[in-house]
């Protein structure tokens, strides 16, 4: 995949034109991700491979060989396990201290398939923007646009939501938004993938993560790297997405630093202010804060109907204080990414237990 800078997004991109190289538009390559996974999936089976869905793993013993533990109780032994979780669920490596979660919004319209981009596109100079169509029905494609960033907790999500939609409406003729979600990257401060053994004692145990944006490609590679290190090969390139790498300490350093600097002022800096909100009489409607309640911070949110939901607001990961997304109706941690529903179940890693329900 290659991207390039879009310098203008005007009538011949608009109308579905080719777009000049002279012009600086440089088109990415594109597949649909769902049939790619379904073909993998597919390939797996009939193999004699199993997958199963909905089991989530909450503990890991290594060893030879490994065992697993889901969340139903059930344990699984194994020769190998690989720890591809997005954000690695098992802190041991200490990797949590070396990447940092984003989250990324997208909106999506439909859009008539002769006034639909060709190409998918990248911007980096008005502003990260990134356009792709999928296929839809009537004659319509369906556009998608993302581009707006922020970590988890700490930015304004709704209005950045509101942002992306008018800059989709302003620079396609697209109907009305039909949908709009966010995507979660994990960035290594050396920016580089971490694919390999899981930490230095480790022999059975394997990580990916880290792709920082670029999941499709980087998981492409990641399969193959770990295939080849799981049956003993050792290809060259290994050594480059090692998670065990020192050659980087140095150039990673300073933003290895600035990342442990944020994640202290949260640590320390929330739990310093004497109240979010004053009282959950105070929380709006289908609104949601943090509220000391009988000296313990809870995180409050109240229903348009007027009930109050409350559990604990200390992440179960490493202890934070979430904040709430007003527009995803979530708590999010801003040290590490873990976003949680109202009732305090786990969406998202890498916290593995749910937020302790309190009384309001």
């Amino acid at each position: 995949m290659c991207s390039g800078s879009l310098h203008s997004l005007g009538p011949a991109l608009a109308a579905g034109a080719e777009s000049p190289a002279s012009g600086g538009m440089v088109p990415q390559a594109q597949f649909h991700p769902r049939k790619y996974l379904l073909d993998l999936a597919d390939d797996i089976t009939a193999q004699g491979g199993l997958i199963y869905e909905r089991a989530r793993v909450t503990g890991l013993s290594e060893g030879s060989p490994c065992k697993v533990t889901t969340e139903g109780g059930v344990t699984i032994t194994a020769e190998d396990v690989i720890v591809a979780t997005h954000f690695p669920v098992f802190d041991r490596a200490l990797h949590f201290a070396r990447l940092s979660q984003r989250r990324e919004l997208v909106v999506a319209a439909p859009i008539a398939v002769g006034r639909a981009p060709k190409h998918m596109y990248v911007t980096d100079d008005m502003g990260k923007r990134s356009v792709r169509t999928a296929p839809l029905d009537g004659g319509r494609r369906l556009l998608v646009v993302t581009g707006e960033s922020f970590t988890p907790g700490a930015g304004d999500s709704h209005q950045r939501f509101l942002r992306l939609d008018r800059w989709m409406h302003d620079h396609f003729p697209v109907g009305e938004t039909a949908y709009r979600w966010a995507a979660q990257d994990n960035d290594v401060s050396d920016g580089v993938p971490l694919v390999g053994l899981f930490h230095p004692g480790a022999r059975h145990v394997y990580v990916a993560t880290g792709f920082g944006g670029w999941g499709m490609s980087g998981g492409a590679m990641a399969g193959q790297l770990l295939a080849a290190l799981v049956t003993g090969a050792q290809p060259e390139w290994a050594g480059l997405y090692d998670p065990r790498r020192l050659w980087s300490t140095l150039r990673e350093a300073p933003a290895l630093l600035k990342q442990q600097v944020e994640v202290v002022r949260h640590f320390v800096g929330d739990r310093a202010k004497t109240t979010h909100v004053d009282s959950v009489a105070e929380i709006a409607p289908g609104s949601g804060a943090v509220v000391r309640i009988e000296g313990r911070h809870c995180a409050v949110y109240r229903e348009e109907g007027g009930t109050a939901h409350a559990v604990s607001a200390r992440c179960t990961h490493l202890g934070c204080l979430v904040s709430f997304n007003e527009a995803e109706t979530a708590w999010e941690c801003p040290c590490h990414g873990s976003r949680f529903g109202i009732d305090g179940k786990v969406l998202h890693g890498p916290a593995l237990r749910p937020l302790s329900p309190r009384k309001v």
